[in-house]
């Protein structure tokens, strides 16, 4: 029975990979170094976890030459973008003593990795909008600057669930690569009620144009 025979070869090779932990912390009775020299003429993957890691670093460092940004929008690549987050949210969390989970845990040899190639920590994705304190902005006067974050938004995560996202950045789910994300919730809020009041021929900063 082929599914037998793919068990049975799933888990001989979940086997030798347990067996090559215990050689590299000098246990050689369970597996010798011509086998693991064997399996290594063959390409085989030892840590699953570590391969996963440098694939993407590889298709990091290949992006980063090409586009020169390590802000990579979750729109054009949803995968890598994640990667992104993972390792700047790690490196955080290493930073405030937070234990990670075994994949994503930045070792010394990643972190010279990333350093490696000039990876940056944190965002530097200029914000296209207007260089203002938000906290000043009023989406009367402001609209475009709102509309112009909005647009980067949903650039970035390929929808405008601003308050599903919120939630996930207060519960610490993750993070938004822009801490003016935030801010937009407020936005789309004076946004439908201004929508409601302009299709009710109120007074809205709505335009037909706008809309």
């Amino acid at each position: 029975d082929s599914s037998d025979d793919e068990k049975k070869l799933a888990k001989w090779v979940q086997n030798q990979r347990v067996f090559y932990k215990y050689f590299l912390n000098g246990d050689t009775k369970h597996i010798k170094q011509h086998r693991i020299a064997a399996l290594d003429s063959i390409g085989f993957i030892w840590d699953v976890y570590e391969h996963q890691w440098n694939a993407k670093f590889e298709e990091l460092k290949q992006y980063h030459a090409e586009k020169k940004t390590f802000d990579v929008p979750k729109r054009e690549n949803a995968k890598l973008a994640a990667f992104v987050l993972t390792m700047r949210s790690a490196m955080k969390k290493r930073n405030e003593g937070i234990v990670v989970q075994k994949n994503t845990t930045l070792t010394e040899e990643r972190i010279n990795k990333l350093n490696s190639i000039n990876f940056q920590w944190e965002s530097k994705r200029p914000p296209r909008y207007l260089q203002k304190p938000t906290s000043s902005w009023n989406i009367h006067t402001d609209y475009d600057q709102f509309y112009q974050l909005l647009s980067e938004f949903k650039d970035e995560y390929g929808h405008l669930y601003v308050s599903k996202m919120l939630q996930e950045w207060i519960k610490g789910e993750s993070e938004p690569s822009n801490k003016e994300y935030k801010r937009l919730s407020v936005f789309v809020t004076a946004i439908k009620k201004e929508h409601d009041a302009y299709r009710e021929g109120k007074p809205s900063i709505l335009t037909e144009e706008r809309v």
